[in-house]
């Protein structure tokens, strides 16, 4: 019996009324040591490496399987489905090989252990944790996500020493770096699959022709057409954003240090973005961020003052540029901290600059969940004009995430600098010391 017919009956007998796509069925019946999966976002390469691990691990007793995430968040994903799986087949007997077993199992949050000694264990990116383990699969999912992967690389393929371990990348792509980029290129050694729309059934023509019309032609190109984009004009390198990133959920209230508050307002189809920032031992860390799209004014005031009222910030620094100047004032009149800004060329280049310096200094932290400004700050593009440069997203994307971090970091920068007092300049000699 193949793998893929395997899981199957494994689906079948769950009752979860869901039939493998051809491409999953090669993938889950590939059996190579090194494989890679590149694939369009909704492909639902999730749940069939959870698919895959809860099916190897049922037929194979006593083996260790790790799904590694970027993110908690993520690890609690992933597992979800495994969870799933498993609570559906609860108490089932299965048979293979001759004999039969009735499926029983003690899961907890991120992990499972099965009746039969294996077991199946979710972490988020943490290549020290890893080294306590030794796995018979390790399964890397959005691999082309997580920091300082060269040094992941190195954990994971340790844990699979004396195993003969498999190793499976699953990922979008995100830029020409990294472990994920550098092995469905150049590694000869991966075997490796990739998930093009055509093969997903289940995203309809309507689907996709609706999601087309909301998405850029950069994030199309990358998320569903799977493509590495080049990073030619990157202001700030991919790899310096994702040194910044930690594995936090942004706590909004309880925040020791003082707080700055930085708004950017929308304009026409862009985004009104609110990103809050803590004071943290010498780094600043966001600790709120929100989205407003095509929000009237009223309520984008309103939202404005909420956050205001909920992380009491010592400044809030707003765009006033265009239509955020009425927006700004009125702000100013129910929240004395408020600062307005006009971003003309000069203001802006000093406001991305100094959100540049922030990050290439490790002075900024960013949660590993909040990939849409991940993305931003990646595509975000530094032009040779002949006469100097200019700042601005790709044709076609948004830097309202961008700016509302460079307006917060502003407002902290302003807000912290220190006060110089004179107190001691001179002092003359006493009168009979004067020479006549």
């Amino acid at each position: 019996m193949k793998p893929s017919e395997a899981a199957q009956l494994l689906l079948n007998a769950a009752g979860l009324g869901i039939r493998l796509h051809d491409w999953q069925k090669k993938f889950i019946d590939d059996q190579s040591r090194f494989r890679i999966l590149l694939k369009h976002r909704g492909a639902g390469a999730t749940f069939t490496i959870a698919l895959e691990a809860v099916t190897a691990s049922l037929l194979q007793p006593s083996t260790t399987t790790i799904l590694l995430s970027y993110s908690m968040r993520q690890s609690l994903e992933i597992f979800r489905h495994v969870k799933t799986i498993l609570t559906h087949l609860e108490n089932t007997t299965i048979k293979h090989n001759g004999k039969q077993a009735k499926i029983k199992t003690r899961t907890g949050e991120r992990n499972t252990h099965l009746s039969n000694g294996s077991r199946i264990i979710s972490l988020p990116n943490n290549p020290e944790t890893l080294r306590g383990y030794r796995a018979d699969a390790v399964y890397v999912d959005e691999a082309a996500l997580f920091r300082d992967d060269f040094t992941l690389r190195t954990a994971v393929m340790f844990t699979t020493v004396a195993r003969t371990g498999r190793v499976t990348l699953v990922s979008t792509p995100k830029g020409k770096r990294g472990w994920f980029y550098q092995s469905w290129v150049h590694g000869n050694e991966w075997s490796k699959h990739f998930v093009r729309l055509g093969d997903s059934p289940h995203l309809s023509e309507r689907d996709l022709t609706e999601l087309r019309k909301v998405m850029t032609d950069l994030e199309w190109r990358q998320e569903m057409e799977c493509e590495f984009l080049d990073e030619v004009n990157a202001f700030i390198p991919y790899d310096k954003i994702l040194a910044a990133v930690e594995d936090y959920v942004p706590s909004r209230t309880g925040v020791d240090g003082r707080v700055f508050l930085g708004v950017d307002f929308g304009r026409y189809r862009d985004s009104t973005v609110l990103v809050g920032v803590a004071e943290d031992g010498g780094r600043l860390r966001i600790c709120y961020l929100e989205e407003l799209k095509q929000a009237p004014f009223a309520a984008q005031l309103e939202t404005v003052k909420k956050a205001a009222e909920l992380l009491r910030p010592s400044a809030v620094v707003v765009d006033s540029t265009g239509m955020g100047a009425p927006l700004a004032e009125a702000l100013s009149k129910v929240i004395p901290s408020t600062t307005p800004i006009t971003i003309t060329a000069p203001v802006k280049t000093t406001l991305v600059n100094n959100l540049r310096n922030m990050i290439l200094n490790q002075k900024l932290v960013i949660p590993a969940d909040e990939t849409k400004l991940i993305n931003q700050l990646r595509l975000y593009q530094q032009i040779n004009t002949g006469i100097g440069f200019k700042y601005e997203a790709p044709a076609g994307e948004h830097d309202d995430y961008v700016m509302a971090l460079a307006l917060a970091v502003y407002a902290a920068q302003t807000s912290s600098t220190p006060k110089v007092e004179a107190t001691f300049f001179w002092k003359w000699k006493s009168p009979q010391h004067l020479t006549p």
